[in-house]
């Protein structure tokens, strides 16, 4: 019966242990999007090897309201993949440049903040919860979003716990 005990026990560690690098290491989830405000990721893949050195890590939102601002950004080529997602009449293109270090590592939230005119789209790093120890790597990481036209859009850089 012992045995039997400590067997499951261990399948069931190693089950937990799978779960959490799962977790750890899935594509970058978004959250905390507001009912009235429509946030969309749009899925990138970039066709040059440095992008994520030039874009990611920098702590900062950057908005482009029409094709032309996202080419000069990302180069014509580049470009097409993510103008083909947004219809520029009613959004525009978010990238959040974002870090965190882990293992186990944070996630790329948003969350609506203010009201009337001071209202904006606030994106932040979510530390895991209960974790004690990180900071044996870090991840950078760039992110595409389709937000509506009319809301700002900001950084907070602090990392939330």
């Amino acid at each position: 019966m012992k045995k039997m005990i400590r067997a499951m026990t261990v399948c069931l560690m190693g089950l937990a242990s799978a779960i959490t690098l799962t977790a750890s290491e899935s594509p970058q989830q978004t959250g905390g999007t507001d009912g009235s405000i429509a946030v969309r990721q749009l899925t990138f893949q970039p066709s040059e090897d440095d992008f994520y050195i030039r874009f990611g890590g920098q702590g900062k939102v950057t908005t482009m309201a029409n094709a032309a601002a996202v080419e000069r950004l990302l180069g014509k080529d580049s470009a097409k993949k993510l103008l083909e997602l947004v219809d520029f009449k009613k959004e525009k293109i978010a990238l959040a440049s974002w870090a965190t270090s882990g293992p186990p590592e944070g996630s790329l939230k948003h969350e609506v903040k203010g009201e009337g005119k001071e209202r904006r789209l606030v994106f932040y790093v979510q530390a895991p919860a209960g974790a004690q120890i990180r900071g044996q790597r870090e991840r950078i990481a760039a992110d595409f979003f389709a937000v509506p036209m009319d809301i700002a859009v900001v950084f907070d850089p602090t990392e939330r716990f």
